[in-house]
């Protein structure tokens, strides 16, 4: 996801930095290409042959990358071709929503070596509830003692501050104020520890495996209980200050006589157009209440009353999404969650209030589509927040003790 500049001007540098961005730039670029030879990386990175074959002897080393004969040419003897091994570290990702946390151990490719669910209590107390989510992590390590384990990633909805790895607060969780995620997890286990708002986990996710491989501009809007969105500028995720951007479900559609949201302004888009607010004016409109399956069933017979309810509450998600395209004008906008699962019902006044109510310049110029990638986007996006970093800093992960609280 960082981008590392061409590597060779390092004025103002010592040697010891300058060893690190070289290992970076060439362990990103075996990341990003998979089968490559040294040559391709003297070629790819501007380093020199003697650079490449000294920092690859060290990552081959450390099992971080592994050499296969390749495909023999013409004669002589068949380069050897350099691969990132996925499963030579492990990370924790915790995604910890409304309704539950999902804990899982991940290799460095995505692929999940186990993981656990379990539901929460959002009227319960936090204290005990986080205690629970240490015990399943405990719980997780103590099964794979023989592994790697590089860091942490941890996923909430909510008011997130990166940098300094707290959650400061969830919707519809009252008792989560200036949640220090980052200071428990790291006193327990002793890794480094990432957290990180789910939209932005989701963003960095379609960026290394999904629908943002191949832009450098596009916005992840997620539409579950909340609304919200991750966005990637440049090729890198942009949090604003301290951590805290793409909060589009704040978006005030009444602010005069609108709902009063936790955030504390009146009228925000996602207490209508979240997924409470939906099933709230659905099941009004059926006189019952519904269940989300329910919901979906109903929008996929053609009920008219839920269509109406779906078709007004797409306009109100596309409104919030026109600010964001009007403002970055990004190349693609991908939307996820469970929302979204309600498919054409909602999706398609969704694009129709983009198509109209956009700068026509820029209307023209973005896609919407859907992400392709599963339901664990969120923990995906957690580990792959860690292994950005793992790229970004290589040295920082592998010259230490990786044997900790196990």
């Amino acid at each position: 996801m960082a981008t590392k500049p061409r590597a060779g001007k390092h004025i103002g540098k010592n040697q010891t930095s300058i060893k690190a961005e070289n290992t970076s730039s060439i362990l990103r670029t075996v990341h990003g290409t998979n089968d490559i030879s040294r040559a391709d990386l003297v070629r790819l990175t501007g380093l020199t042959a003697p650079t490449v074959s000294r920092i690859v002897s060290f990552l081959v080393e450390q099992s971080v990358v592994t050499e296969s004969p390749g495909v023999s040419v013409g004669v002589g003897r068949k380069p050897v071709v350099l691969h990132f091994n996925g499963r030579s570290r492990y990370i924790v990702a915790i995604d910890f929503s409304w309704a539950h946390v999902r804990t899982a151990l991940m290799d460095l490719g995505g692929g999940i070596l186990d993981h656990t669910e379990r539901t929460i209590d959002p009227k319960g107390s936090i204290k005990t509830e986080f205690e629970r989510v240490l015990e399943t992590v405990q719980e997780l390590l103590n099964r794979h003692r023989g592994v790697k384990v590089i860091g942490v990633g941890f996923s909430a909805p909510g008011l997130i501050n990166s940098e300094a790895g707290v959650v400061i607060s969830v919707p519809n969780f009252p008792s989560i104020r200036n949640l220090q995620v980052r200071q428990l997890l790291q006193t327990r286990f002793g890794f480094p520890t990432f957290v990180i708002n789910d939209a932005n986990a989701e963003a960095v996710a379609e960026k290394f495996f999904g629908q943002g491989r191949d832009t450098s501009d596009f916005v992840l809007v997620h539409l579950g209980y909340g609304i919200g969105a991750g966005i990637i500028a440049g090729g890198r995720l942009y949090t604003g200050n301290f951590g805290v951007s793409g909060e589009i479900g704040h978006t005030s559609v009444d602010r005069r006589h609108g709902k009063w949201c936790d955030c504390g302004n009146r009228g925000c888009v996602e207490l209508y157009a979240g997924l409470r607010g939906i099933l709230e004016d659905a099941s009004t409109q059926i006189g019952r209440q519904l269940s989300f399956a329910e919901l979906q069933q109903l929008g996929t017979e053609g009920d008219a009353k839920v269509l109406g309810v779906l078709k007004e509450k797409g306009e109100l998600i596309g409104y919030a999404i026109v600010n964001l395209v009007n403002l970055l004008a990004p190349q693609r906008i991908v939307v996820t969650g469970q929302v979204a699962a309600l498919g054409a019902p909602i999706l398609e006044p969704m694009k129709r209030i983009i198509t109209e109510r956009c700068y026509y310049h820029v209307a023209d110029q973005v896609s919407i589509t859907l992400s392709s990638l599963s339901e664990n986007s969120t923990l995906l996006g957690a580990m792959t927040v860690v292994l950005d970093d793992f790229l970004e800093n290589p040295y920082d992960f592998l010259t230490v003790r990786e044997e900790r609280r196990h």
